[in-house]
Order: structure tokens, then C-alpha cells, then sequence
């Protein structure tokens, strides 16, 4: 089954970004990116230093130092990270990219790894890591800041029930990270690394999607699974108020194309259940075609449970959907 679907041009039209500052707003905002990620690295490399020469020298003990040097080596890694990343692994990847682009001209799904290789990875372990980095300096601020000022704090909490408050909403900030970190967890424990082998590379318009979900499963679901193929248009909008810049989202869905998949079709192992799917694109539409900004179309497939189950699943991967080349 196919909705909303529109009719286009093959290629999008989200404009490119430009590939280097064009304005003396640019290259300030620039600037003060590159000094945010320096200061911060150097930061963590104080702290770091801070907390073993502490230990060292008898000033810390050993919990304090050890959370001293922790939080140092989240900082040092974000801030010489970014410009490992930028200016050492990004140069690569753009040669990489013009290599592979000149040895598959017209075929733009092979410069993807995932897309090339046929297997596209779907994990909450990303998601899971950068909660648990976000709760390790959030508890960890809360620490610090409750030993180096403890008396402060309980003598505002003795005179106002205002500190009361503000003590109770940094807790739970706190309790609620550590809730969605916990979810993440074990959501990645159960289900590990669910895995989509590509039959169709690409999928053209006009036929057929066809691939097969490897997902760890514990047995067979009681009811069929929905399989969906989702088209969507993705504008990031940067807006300027207020002094300040904000980046804001903006999806616009095109086309979803559906599948029911009854449970009698799939493959149960000891391991895993292979999840056949099969889905009928439309005649027309718009390609796959996001840009290094991540704007333009993205085509994504999602396949999840209809109905409460003992194996309640969902699970979703970009794929690459495009027109026959002539």
C-alpha cells in the first residue's frame, strides 16, 4: 500500500552549503567553534593534570582524584577529538569518497560502506553510551559541587524552601537521565545488533523493495509484523533571534509505501528470526540524496510488532531508493 504520494523531479533540491565561510559572521562563528573545543580541551587536560597531582600531593583522596581525572578525560577526548576528527579523519573519508566516486560514476549508493557491503547496522548502543557519558557528568557535577561547597549548600537548604526545589529538579534531571540510560541499556542488551540484508541495491521506483531483517529475537511473534518504506524531505532551518542562533529540524514526509508480514513467513534460528521484506515503491519520486549538512531526502525503512508481544520489536535503517539510470 502507497500514500501521500507526490510526483517530483528524480533529483532534490535542497540546496548545497557552501564549502567555506563566505561572510565575516561565518568565519566569527567559525572561530569561536574552533576556541569552544580548544578551551574545552584544554580544560580537561587542567583536570586532568589538577587531579593526580592532588592525589600526588596528598590534597585529594583517592574517590576525588579518580573523578578529577574521569571527568578531565571525557573533556580532553570531546575537545582534541573534534579537531582530530575535522582536520586528520574527515580529509580521509572526503578522499575516500572522490576515489570511490570516480570508480562508480552514476551510482551514488556505492559510496556508502553499509550500503555497498549490502548491511546496514541498527544498535542503541550509541544512544546508550552518549546517555550514560551524559549522567557520568551530571552525577559527577553534582558530586563535586556538593563536596567543595557542602556547607553552603546545607545552610541554603536550612533557610529557604526555595533550595529545596532547585536541589529536587537537578536530582530528577538526574534520575530521569539515569532512567533512559537504564531503557537504552536494556534495550541493547536484549536485542543487540539488528542487521538488514540488502536484496534490492538500489530499490528503483516502480519495483520492488526486497530485503531480509536478522533480528535476535527469542521466538516467533503471535502477531504479523508491519513492515513501512518512509520518504521524507530534511530541511535543517537555522534561524537568528534574539542574538542568538537556533538550528531547528524540519521533516516533511512524501511517500509510505506498506507491508503487512505474517509470522508464518518468518525464518526462527536458535540465534536469531529472519524477517523477509517486500514492498512495492511507486512509479515516481524523489531520490535518496542527503548532503554532508544532512538535508535533502532520506528513505527509511522501519519494521516493528503490530500488537503487544513477548517480543515487542522495532527497528529502523536508511536505505537507498532510486530511479533507473538510462
Amino acid at each position: 500500500m502507497i500514500s501521500k504520494l507526490r510526483a517530483g523531479p528524480v533529483k532534490s533540491d535542497a540546496p548545497e552549503p557552501p564549502a567555506k565561510p563566505e561572510t565575516i559572521g561565518e568565519w566569527i562563528g567559525v572561530a569561536l567553534v574552533l576556541a569552544m573545543f580548544a578551551i574545552t580541551g584544554l580544560v580537561g587536560l587542567l583536570t586532568l593534570w589538577s587531579g593526580a597531582r592532588g592525589f600526588l600531593a596528598g590534597d585529594f583522596s583517592l574517590p576525588m582524584a579518580l573523578f578529577l581525572v574521569a571527568m578531565g578525560s571525557i573533556f580532553t577526548t570531546i575537545g582534541f577529538g573534534f579537531f582530530y576528527f575535522r582536520f586528520v579523519k574527515k580529509p580521509l573519508w572526503d578522499a575516500e569518497e572522490r576515489r570511490l566516486a570516480a570508480r562508480y560514476p552514476g551510482q551514488p549508493w556505492m559510496l556508502r560502506k553499509d550500503w555497498a557491503a549490502r548491511r546496514i547496522v541498527h544498535s542503541n548502543a550509541g544512544v546508550a553510551a552518549l546517555l550514560w557519558i551524559w549522567n557520568i557528568g551530571w552525577w559527577g557535577g553534582i558530586a563535586f559541587i556538593g563536596t567543595v561547597n557542602r556547607a553552603k549548600i546545607e545552610a541554603a537548604l536550612a533557610e529557604s524552601w526555595g533550595s529545596w526545589i532547585v536541589a529536587a529538579i537537578f536530582l530528577g534531571a538526574g534520575l530521569l537521565g539515569l532512567h533512559f540510560a537504564f531503557a537504552a541499556t536494556r534495550t541493547y542488551w536484549r536485542f543487540g545488533r539488528t542487521t538488514l540484508l540488502l536484496d534490492s541495491l538500489p530499490a528503483y521506483f516502480g519495483d520492488r523493495f526486497r530485503g531480509t531483517v536478522e533480528a535476535r529475537l527469542t521466538g516467533r511473534p503471535a502477531n504479523p509484523l508491519k513492515a513501512e518504506l518512509v520518504c521524507e524531505r530534511l530541511e535543517w532551518i537555522r534561524q537568528l533571534s534574539g542574538g542568538k542562533k537556533t538550528s531547528k529540524l524540519k521533516v516533511e514526509e512524501l511517500v509510505r509505501a506498506s507491508a503487512e508480514i505474517p509470522p508464518s513467513r518468518l525464518l526462527v534460528s536458535r540465534r536469531s528470526v529472519r524477517i523477509p521484506v517486500e514492498i512495492d515503491l511507486p512509479e515516481r519520486g524523489l531520490e535518496s540524496s542527503l548532503d554532508s549538512q544532512g538535508n535533502g531526502i532520506r528513505w527509511t525503512l522501519h519494521v516493528e510488532t503490530t500488537a503487544p508481544d513477548a517480543n515487542m520489536f522495532a527497528c529502523a535503517f536508511e536505505v537507498p531508493v532510486y530511479p533507473r539510470r538510462t
